[in-house]
Order: structure tokens, then C-alpha cells, then sequence
């Protein structure tokens, strides 16, 4: 993830407000991040950076996924609020960690999925790993591309395969069968190794690699 947090406060030619928790306000907060005022920006990272951190530390991550976090939630704060129809129910503290817990919860089910997810070959080569061949980064990029092209109800039986949810509870979510979720899950996931099989970037990889056996 890449870190952004410096790039998007504008440079002022004046001072920016101080402020401090007597001049709190979340009426204040609203206005200065519509107006990108370098002050707000400032409490913010000061007010409420270090419990961010110490959310990511707590859920597997570390200082640099904590700061990336926070400047996504930031970035995500200021697209709310820049909406017309945007109306605070909460404190703006309490906005800005939901905001940021919920990105990183996004960053570990992807990981968890491209961890764990693994391309089954139909030969018996002991290549059934794609992560162990391939760097998990790129496969990343791969996997998520293709799996952003499949319908609905595969991204959705998929995922919860993912997660590790058991087929039949996956099937009463959904309202299907256990036969129709455990069929149409096979039938997903092969149509997915396909896609990735016959992605550009895959298959330059895999010529790299045929090239660099010989």
C-alpha cells in the first residue's frame, strides 16, 4: 500500500489555526477539511494517529502499515465529507478510526485470500502453490483483477471460502443448497484459474520461467 498522507494537504501562504481542545468543535473539522486547512489536518494526525497505530499494531500489522492506514483514512475522510449530503452522527475521532480499522480489515482478508488461496493444477507436478513460485505481490494484482470479473455469486461463495466459512453457511447466507454452493464453488474457481492462466502477465511469467530452466 502506497503511503500518501503527505501529498494530498495543500501548501498555505498563511499560518494555519491552532487548534486545541478548547477550540474543538466537530463543526470546525467539517468546514476545515472541506477547505483542506492545514491546521485541521494537523490535529487530526496529532489527535488521533497514535490510537490508529496501536489498532494495526494489535491486528497483526506494523508502524508502516499503521501509517499507510492512516493516510487512506484520511484520504476516505475527506471524500465523505466533500459529499453534499454528508451528515456526521459521530464524533469525527470516532469516524476517522472506523474508517481506518475497516481498510485495514479490507488489506488482511486480501492477504489472508492470496495466502491461502491456491491454483490446484490438473497434473500432478508439485507446482500446486502458485504463491511459491511466483511473487505474491504480482500474483496479487493478478488474482484480484480476475477475481473482480467474476459474477456475483462466485465472488461471494468465493470469499467465504476464503474466510474459512463452512459450505453449509455459506449456502444459508446466500439462500442456495449446500449441493448448488459446493458445485457452483468448483465450477468458479475453475473458471478463475483460467482467467489468471490466460492473463498477459501470467503467461509472461511462466515463459520467464520455462527460459530461465533451459
Amino acid at each position: 500500500m502506497k503511503r500518501v498522507f503527505h501529498t494530498f494537504i495543500p501548501t498555505i501562504k498563511r499560518a494555519p489555526q491552532v487548534y486545541t481542545m478548547e477550540s474543538y468543535s466537530e463543526d470546525i473539522f467539517i468546514k476545515g477539511i472541506r477547505k483542506r486547512d492545514d491546521g485541521v489536518f494537523k490535529y487530526l494526525q496529532v489527535k488521533f494517529q497514535d490510537g490508529i497505530r496501536l489498532m494495526v499494531l494489535e491486528m497483526g500489522g506494523n508502524p508502516e502499515d499503521a501509517k499507510d492506514v492512516f493516510s487512506e483514512g484520511i484520504i476516505e475522510l475527506i471524500r465523505l465529507v466533500d459529499k453534499k449530503d454528508f451528515k456526521l452522527t459521530c464524533k469525527i475521532g470516532t469516524l476517522l478510526y472506523a474508517i481506518c480499522k475497516m481498510k485495514w480489515k479490507q488489506q488482511i482478508e486480501k492477504k489472508t485470500a492470496v495466502r491461502n488461496y491456491h491454483i490446484r493444477k490438473t497434473d500432478p507436478a508439485p507446482e500446486a502453490d502458485f504463491t511459491e513460485n511466483y511473487d505474491v505481490k504480482l500474483y496479487g494484482e493478478i488474482f484480484w483483477k480476475c477475481f473482480e470479473s467474476l459474477d456475483k455469486v462466485c465472488k461471494k461463495i468465493l470469499k467465504g471460502y476464503f474466510n474459512e466459512i463452512s459450505p453449509s453457511d455459506i449456502a444459508k447466507s446466500l439462500g442456495y443448497s449446500y449441493g448448488y454452493v459446493r458445485k457452483r464453488k468448483s465450477l468458479c474457481h475453475n473458471y478463475l484459474i483460467k482467467m489468471i492462466q490466460k492473463d498477459p502477465v501470467f503467461v509472461k511469467i511462466r515463459n520467464a520461467e520455462k527460459l530461465t530452466l533451459v
